[in-house]
């Protein structure tokens, strides 16, 4: 999107935010005091492939408009419980109301936006009758905060530049990589991805605020699936970054791919396990998605204005809550760490808010939280900009670039030689080394249990000696509190881990930057067991009989030319 093609959208948005403002009523109900429309203007290219030849191919371009119209008062209007259950599929506007026009007719671009105004109007009430009726019954521990921070009225239009992909270099790209996997009898299924996406964003507010700026994204992706009697596990090497040339090329790719599964083939030979609990190495991925869903998640300020959550933090500032060795800070303005871009930068958040440095964690003590425009304090509230959806959700406080500082000298080989000498202080058999991770989970509702999960993908047993073997079959869990404080050593070096994350207000971007940790105990449980049995057959490619068939058949044409 152009910058004339985005000034113009927005000056549409300006006056329908304006007419919306002055005539949007309804007999006996409360008026709005605030708008805000944020669209999203998105332009991606896909393209995959399986086996040296295309599945799809195709290049998409569409807008949708997130709408807050807010009633009330800055004091007290229809919001509750930090909004995080204020996306409902029952709600009129989640549905094909948020779409808009892709060409720039302004009747029919404004027709979207007075559609979906309308349906936020009538929910808005809706909501605000029944929080009203809510407090007159129940006791809500938050109801003395207001409802909303006020912003000034400023203009900010970042740089835009066109979507340009080579598609050709592409749709070659991810074919040739994808025959890499005809090589290994164990993979029985895989595909090569390339995804790019350009979303220019245009947020318009009745408090008289314009931003324009972008979020591009590029993601390179092979998935394969390793499926044998020893082991049944999917993989995914995935690399998304905010730059084109930070994408590996064709060859680094290829082995990169060749790799993992000369790794997996170590992994399948390796020793199953069921369970343990005991001393576990980290590596830095693996270390940041503990603390992205041990910490993170529940340092998200929006938590702590519903009652339905555990709240774990809350009365914890200023407390130490982990080593002094770490500190932790969550920082959407910066855009890359180390020469790696962070593809979850942005200069301002979806709520309009300036995009902040937010410290969490400093040394240990716990100082805050990630913040939106709805206050979690009485007085001095100031959002620090971590409010995100994905599309129609509300705007929930959400990590972005959550960076663990490290204050330790120790190196990899250090850490090791300490997990060594924990093994034998405690006279244990062996411990555990986390090298690879795929995911996690977390629960933070009060009436569930508070609790986490990692998917570990390659894992080792290290002996006292110092041998390590592979193990399989294990995922790591445990309990937020005990886990933080069974950290006992700390890494030095810093590795920059690009992903996504899902939660109440839809799945987005983050990225997390963590050194390896060392635990003193951490908790191990068997996988959910496959239940998926082998194929009756070999790949087509590894049949020996129709090989042999086909080398008989060559040899007949020859003998019938001589």
């Amino acid at each position: 999107m152009i910058r004339k093609e985005a000034l113009k959208l927005a000056e549409a948005m300006d006056v329908e935010l304006k007419r919306s403002m002055e005539q949007l009523r309804a007999p006996r109900h409360p008026r709005p005091y605030y708008m805000s429309y944020l669209v999203r203007d998105i332009e991606n290219y896909s393209v995959w492939a399986r086996y040296g030849s295309l599945y799809q191919d195709k290049r998409e371009h569409k807008r949708i408009c997130y709408a807050d119209v807010r009633v009330g008062s800055y004091r007290y209007d229809n919001t509750s419980k930090g909004g995080l259950s204020d996306t409902t599929e029952e709600s009129e506007a989640n549905y094909e109301v948020t779409e808009l026009p892709i060409e720039n007719d302004l009747d029919s671009f404004r027709f979207s936006l007075w559609r979906l105004t309308d349906a936020k109007f009538r929910d808005a009430v809706s909501k605000f009758h029944g929080k009203k009726s809510r407090d007159v019954s129940f006791l809500d521990q938050n109801r003395s905060l207001p409802s909303f921070q006020k912003l000034t009225g400023e203009s900010s239009i970042e740089p835009l530049r066109s979507f340009e992909v080579d598609q050709d270099y592409w749709r070659q790209f991810v074919k040739r990589a994808s025959v890499v996997f005809k090589k290994f009898p164990e993979i029985k299924n895989s595909y090569v991805e390339f995804n790019a996406d350009m979303v220019t964003k245009i947020f318009v507010s009745s408090e008289g605020v314009c931003r324009i700026w972008q979020e591009p994204l590029f993601s390179l992706s092979a998935y394969f699936w390793y499926h044998t009697r020893d082991l049944d596990q999917d993989y995914s090497i995935v690399r998304h970054v905010a730059r084109f040339d930070e994408l590996p090329d064709l060859e680094s790719f290829k082995k990169t791919i060749e790799e993992k599964v000369e790794q997996f083939r170590e992994v399948a030979h390796g020793d199953e396990m069921t369970s343990y609990a005991g001393p576990v190495l980290m590596a830095p991925k693996a270390a940041g998605l503990f603390l992205h869903e041990v910490v993170g998640h529940r340092l998200e300020g929006s938590r702590l204005l519903s009652e339905s959550e555990g709240r774990t933090f809350r009365d914890k500032v200023n407390r130490r809550i982990m080593h002094p060795d770490l500190t932790l800070m969550d920082d959407p303005s910066l855009s890359a760490v180390g020469g790696q871009s962070l593809i979850a930068h942005y200069p301002f958040d979806d709520e309009g808010a300036p995009a902040a440095r937010a410290v969490l964690v400093e040394k240990g003590v716990l100082k805050g939280f990630l913040t939106t425009r709805s206050p979690i304090q009485k007085r001095g509230h100031h959002s620090n900009g971590h409010a995100r959806n994905h599309g129609d959700e509300r705007p929930i406080s959400r990590m972005a670039n959550l960076v663990v500082c490290s204050h330790s000298p120790h190196s990899w080989d250090d850490l090791k030689k300490m997990l060594i000498a924990e093994i034998k202080r405690r006279k244990l058999p062996f411990g555990i080394i986390l090298l690879d991770v795929e995911g996690g989970e977390t629960e933070t509702e009060a009436y569930n249990f508070q609790a986490f999960l990692g998917q570990i993908a390659v894992a080792v047993k290290i002996y006292p000696n110092g041998k390590e073997r592979y193990v399989r079959g294990v995922d790591f869990v445990g309990t937020p509190l005990s886990s933080l404080n069974d950290i006992i050593g700390v890494g030095r070096d810093l590795v920059v881990d690009n992903g996504f994350c899902g939660a109440e207000s839809g799945t987005i971007p983050v990225s997390t930057v963590a050194p390896a940790m060392l635990l003193s105990n951490l908790e191990l449980q068997a996988k959910n067991p496959s239940k998926v049995t082998q194929y009756a057959m070999d790949l087509p490619w590894f049949d020996k009989k129709l090989a042999r068939s086909k080398s008989r058949g060559r040899k007949k044409k020859r003998s019938r030319r001589a």
